[in-house]
């Protein structure tokens, strides 16, 4: 146990804390630092996170659990809300009990990421009131979050500190130094200085927030119950991605998301605000989620209050299975008025004769409200099989709706699928007809020539896929990492090798 420790001050990094528990302890080699606080002396000094946790805990007599430390102490909290709960644990046990580069990986904290910082950064504001308060000034963890550059508290532009990690051995913690600091605020116009300001105080709420109950699934769950508020999901529950990036472009401006390393190429499929917005698998750096909260809400706060409460399930319940697009409401309700006019003043009508005068009222209520227009159509009537003639024309038009809906869906799934026949009339029951039917359906026929894919070009898709996946780390990415990765056998990888490459090379900036 430690005879006495620098306790670490509000919000500063357990980092900051060891590097000045060194200087006071008089410790001349860190090995010795490091084996005091950590049992061992092959420990590498990290700035934003470190390990080892439950050790230096008991070192210091339990006055600090390791939960404590990591939460209150290092910027974990800039990334857990927004990662998957298992995988949050499993890294929440590597830090306490080990503490590794895999962890920083598996966050998305790598060379070449969003808004990297390659030094230790402090307000001159913070430092002086630090100085005055305390005697000394300490590094703040939210001045260290990759994309923030301004301070939350006082909205000034933060300083590098002119000590860096390289510049000193990889064993040395570095002490903010009184002498080495510019306590002088800097008079600096900045482009989007609000836009920046307000993303520096909600970064600062993800760290100063009680946040462990949330997590990457109940996050999405926010994000389509504020898209739902916004008129941005369509009937069939996908999002209209089209207006999102317009509207997400309009809010921000691309100058601003080019200075944080966001820039989006809406023809990309795998581009960060589709990803981000879809249920995925894929990280999304937390700086992005931060820019999509601010879009959806006023007020962070306001998308994290009683967020264990499933709004969105209840918008669900209202309206069964199917959204009501904001916009359409009374276009809903005056093609409800047609039907319910048409059924009164037309008492012998079935329901396929309803259907083939009113078509354009009955598909849309078919397809927002269905439920309504079931209950309220006319009883079915058995018809007899012999003298039943389909409107093959008609069907056509229906299949065609169908399977573009369907279409839009696959598009999306993760694990990529290949875009078949099959994969995309199955489960809408409608294969065996267009089986047998198919030369009766030729706008189905063209749809399925134009959007099917071949092995080869699934294969291609499925190489994009992996090579857009791994955007914070593109520049390290080579040709056999992106075949491993998307399970493509080397005979058929060297077919379309040459595209992939190319591709890879755009995606490089090469």
């Amino acid at each position: 146990m430690l005879d006495f420790f620098t306790d670490p001050y509000k919000d500063e990094l357990i980092y900051s804390a060891i590097a000045r528990y060194h200087f006071y302890s008089g410790n001349v080699d860190y090995r010795d630092t490091i084996e005091e606080c950590f049992g061992k002396r092959t420990m590498i000094p990290t700035l934003q996170i470190g390990g080892n946790f439950d050790y230096l805990s008991k070192a210091l007599g339990k006055r600090y659990s390791s939960e404590i430390v990591i939460f209150k102490h290092t910027i974990l909290p800039y990334y857990s809300p927004f990662i998957d709960e298992k995988v949050r644990q499993k890294i929440i046990e590597e830090i306490k009990y080990e503490g590794s580069n895999s962890i920083y990986t598996k966050l998305g904290i790598v060379a070449g990421g969003v808004c990297r910082k390659d030094s230790i950064f402090y307000c001159p504001r913070c430092a002086g009131e630090d100085i005055d308060k305390y005697g000394e000034p300490y590094i703040h963890r939210e001045h260290q979050l990759e994309g923030i550059i301004l301070c939350p508290q006082h909205g000034i532009i933060l300083e590098k500190y002119p000590l860096k990690k390289i510049d000193v051995s990889r064993i040395e913690y570095i002490r903010l130094e009184k002498q080495y600091l510019n306590l002088t605020d800097k008079n600096i116009k900045l482009a989007d200085y609000d836009k920046h300001f307000r993303l520096a105080k909600t970064a600062y709420y993800l760290l100063d927030k009680d946040l462990n109950n949330v997590s990457k699934e109940k996050v999405f769950k926010r994000y389509r119950y504020f898209l739902y508020q916004k008129g941005l999901l369509k009937g069939n529950k996908t999002i209209d991605q089209r207006n999102l990036y317009e509207k997400f472009i309009c809010c921000y401006g691309k100058e601003f998301l080019k200075q944080l390393d966001s820039e989006i190429d809406y023809g990309n499929e795998y581009n960060w605000l589709k990803v981000i917005s879809r249920k995925s698998k894929r990280f999304s750096h937390p700086l992005r989620h931060l820019l999509f909260i601010n879009f959806l809400c006023e007020d962070i706060e306001e998308f994290f209050h009683n967020i264990d409460e499933c709004k969105f399930n209840e918008i669900k319940k209202i309206n069964e299975a199917y959204f009501i697009e904001n916009t359409d409401l009374e276009k809903l309700k005056a093609y409800k008025a047609v039907i319910l006019k048409a059924i009164n003043d037309n008492k012998d009508f079935s329901r396929t004769a309803i259907h083939n005068k009113y078509k354009k009222e009955y598909m849309y209520l078919y397809r927002y409200d269905k439920k309504w227009l079931f209950n309220n159509l006319p009883t079915k009537v058995k018809v007899n099989q012999d003298n039943h003639r389909i409107d093959w024309n008609e069907r056509d038009k229906q299949y065609l709706e169908l399977l573009k809906e369907k279409h839009e869906v696959l598009l999306e799934r993760e694990p990529v699928i290949r875009i078949t026949k099959g994969n995309l009339a199955k489960s809408l029951g409608i294969l065996v007809n267009i089986e047998k039917r198919l030369e009766q359906l030729p706008l189905t026929k063209k749809f399925f020539e134009e959007v099917c894919e071949s092995t080869e070009a699934f294969q291609i898709r499925r190489a994009k896929a992996v090579i857009d996946k791994i955007d914070s780390d593109i520049k390290n990415m080579k040709l056999w990492n992106v075949q491993r990765l998307a399970g493509i056998r080397s005979e058929q990888f060297k077919k379309i090798k040459s595209k992939i490459q190319k591709y890879l090379k755009e995606k490089q900036g090469e």
